[in-house]
């Protein structure tokens, strides 16, 4: 109910408004958590003075059985202080990352790049279909507007659902998810907070929290991908691989059973002799036969209990943090089919996922008293602590340790999930776009480029398609005819990892995207600009010839967008060059779009029939020495040009035709 009502609330005011008011209503429980944390802080100040001076007048006065009862319920009540003071700040620092999200909802809906949290490093994948033409990654990127993940497994699985187009049944499911979450305010602010409280503090260059490296886990439910844009491989880093290379391998207490035997008559004995000792009923040596015989045990398997001890333990932004996290996705007020299942697959088993992991941590921080030789020798020897400890995460192991993968798997697709549901939020006026398989051409209404900010992104209406034909673009320098084909490509992302997209309607088939618009050349191989262009241009022709239909599993159409393309020749050899291209992909069914200066490029009678022609333009000021563009798209070839006004503009001059 009380997201329900978050969602009315949200409604009647404009997006910003929502997200100013938010930050500033966590930003004030932020202060109030601070100044119970800092209660908690004065009150063990005092109850430490208290205790160091009560027992030090109890014991002048001779009264030490009562010193040591007052310093043992002082310890106790001090423990407890500790415990309440911890999480005191830990909601005050969720309520502090809470104001910090909504304030990085404005710098999304302003552009502000800066003010954005960055995403990752990590570059796009070589030859990928479409990720470095698209800006997908990077500064000012599609990843760095979108992703508000504060886990590694959510950025790992939001890029994956950018590099790899999903099928129409799991994009359904994605939009009804987000269509959900983008209403739900308190959850998707809480999600945020839980995810970010797991992020190191360290600084990144833009001096905000670096996120986690990326884990290069997989992502499970609703992640049927095609395979034809590979990511790249999960870094050799990976954090979390140890952890689960333990949690999913076989247990070492089985294969070594006289060692958890011995754990119980030594301990038994151990103790036993303590306690005789104690009341004077054994002497020195029948109390030091038992700890020399554990000590010998222990050497023999001590390094090896050790060596698993470091392989389950994750370090502080590991498995053992997540249970808060994961006990926030069990109990969301969601009711989509995918929000179901994701809530589903965190609360099955024996026992739920927020459970085991609180059970995990325990076992965690038992085994962290190795770290303390002073507190671990006596245990180690005298109660066979590590291989207790040991039994207990074996025990879970059996228990869950199949199922950690999954979960984290889990929290990835619920963050990418709020990542494109937050997009919906900032952007009202975008769409939910239609998925058709029987859909021949991508078609449009008030497109515009994801990445602009509102108050300048050009909306234009557009279709490309049918097959056998191609949209030919044409304009001036400026016009924007490359910032179109991108506008186009990132909304057929979008569209297809299930996110809401920047137009009033779009309707599309599910595509394969192939771009050619940032082509470089490369020194280290050899390969020359128009080398460059053509092996782009071979991969998107091989990738569209691979589209032709053919019996089921009918793959999807592919969708080129080709941005002048073969510039690295003269305009003779570039314009035969560029029909045959044509040609060849006209051939293959495919749809697509081409950007050109050449104005003769579709003169071929076979071209022109198949042609859809459109360009952009500009509007000269004559007086003022200007150029104004509008970035509306209008039909036919463009019949203006200007690059010696712009020649003349950044003072070259304006030259001449000979």
């Amino acid at each position: 109910m009380q997201n329900h009502g978050r969602r009315a609330g949200a409604a009647s005011a404009s997006p910003a408004a929502v997200y100013t008011e938010r930050a500033e209503r966590f930003d004030r429980e932020a202060a109030v958590k601070l100044r119970i944390a800092r209660l908690f802080g004065r009150l063990r100040l005092a109850l430490f003075t208290a205790a160091i001076v009560g027992a030090w007048w109890l014991f002048a006065a001779g009264r030490g059985t009562a010193a040591w009862l007052l310093l043992a319920g002082a310890a106790a009540a001090f423990a407890v202080l500790v415990a309440r003071q911890r999480g005191a700040r830990r909601r005050m620092r969720r309520a502090e990352l809470m104001a910090e999200f909504n304030r990085e909802g404005v710098a999304r809906l302003d552009r502000h790049w800066p003010d954005l949290r960055p995403a990752p490093d990590r570059a796009a994948p070589r030859d990928h279909d479409y990720a470095a033409d698209l800006d997908l990654f990077g500064p000012a990127s599609l990843l760095h507007l979108i992703g508000v993940c504060g886990t590694a497994p959510g950025w790992r699985t939001l890029r994956a659902w950018l590099l790899r187009r999903a099928d129409p049944d799991t994009v359904a499911l994605r939009q009804a998810a987000v269509s959900e979450m983008s209403g739900a305010l308190d959850f998707r602010d809480r999600l945020a907070a839980e995810a970010r409280l797991l992020d190191p503090p360290t600084a990144s260059a833009s001096g905000r929290p670096s996120p986690l490296r990326a884990l290069g886990l997989p992502s499970a439910l609703g992640n049927q991908v095609s395979p034809e844009a590979p990511d790249s491989s999960a870094p050799a880093d990976d954090p979390a691989a140890a952890f689960l290379r333990w949690a999913e391998g076989d247990p070492w207490l089985p294969n070594h059973p006289w060692l958890r035997v011995a754990s119980y008559l030594l301990a038994a004995a151990n103790l036993t002799a303590i306690v005789l000792y104690s009341i004077g009923t054994v002497p020195i040596p029948t109390l030091g036969w038992p700890l020399v015989l554990s000590m010998l045990v222990l050497a023999a398997k001590s390094r090896a209990i050790h060596q698993i001890f470091s392989d389950a333990d994750d370090g502080e932004s590991g498995v053992r943090q997540y249970g808060p996290l994961l006990a926030h996705l069990a109990a969301a007020p969601l009711d989509s089919p995918y929000a179901a299942a994701l809530r589903q697959r965190i609360g099955t088993g024996p026992r739920s996922a927020p459970d085991e992991i609180a059970t995990l941590r325990r076992l965690l921080d038992m085994a962290d008293a190795r770290r303390s030789p002073l507190l671990h020798y006596p245990l180690a020897v005298i109660l066979h602590w590590d291989v207790h400890v040991l039994a207990g995460l074996e025990r879970w192991k059996a228990r869950s340790g199949s199922r950690v993968r999954d979960w984290l798997d889990a929290v990835g697709e619920a963050e990418a999930l709020a990542s494109l549901a937050a997009l919906q939020a900032d952007h009202p006026d975008w769409t939910m776009p239609t998925l058709d398989r029987n859909a021949r051409t991508v078609r449009a209404k008030a497109l515009g480029h994801p990445l602009l900010a509102p108050d300048i992104c050009v909306r234009n209406d557009i279709e490309i398609g049918p097959a056998g034909s191609f949209h030919l673009v044409t304009g001036s320098n400026m016009s924007g005819k490359s910032t179109l084909l991108r506008a186009v490509g990132l909304n057929a992302v979008l569209a297809q990892a299930g996110g809401p997209v920047c137009a009033a309607s779009l309707r599309m088939p599910p595509l394969r995207v192939m771009t050619s618009i940032l082509v470089e050349d490369s020194l280290a191989d050899g390969v020359s600009y128009f080398m460059a262009g053509l092996q782009r241009l071979k991969l998107i022709v091989d990738a569209a010839r691979s589209s032709i239909p053919a019996p089921d599993p009918q793959p999807p159409a592919t969708l080129y967008l080709l941005d002048e393309i073969l510039q690295g020749t003269n305009s003779a050899e570039r314009r035969i060059a560029a029909r045959t291209v044509l040609r060849q992909l006209l051939e293959t069914g495919a749809i697509g779009a081409v950007t050109t200066h050449d104005l003769s490029l579709a003169d071929a009678d076979d071209l022109t029939a198949r042609a859809v022609a459109v360009h952009l333009t500009e509007s000269v000021d004559d007086g003022a020495d200007a150029l104004t563009f509008d970035y509306r798209l209008r039909d036919g070839i463009a019949t203006s040009t200007n690059a010696l006004k712009l020649l003349a503009m950044v003072g070259l001059g304006g030259g001449s035709a000979g």
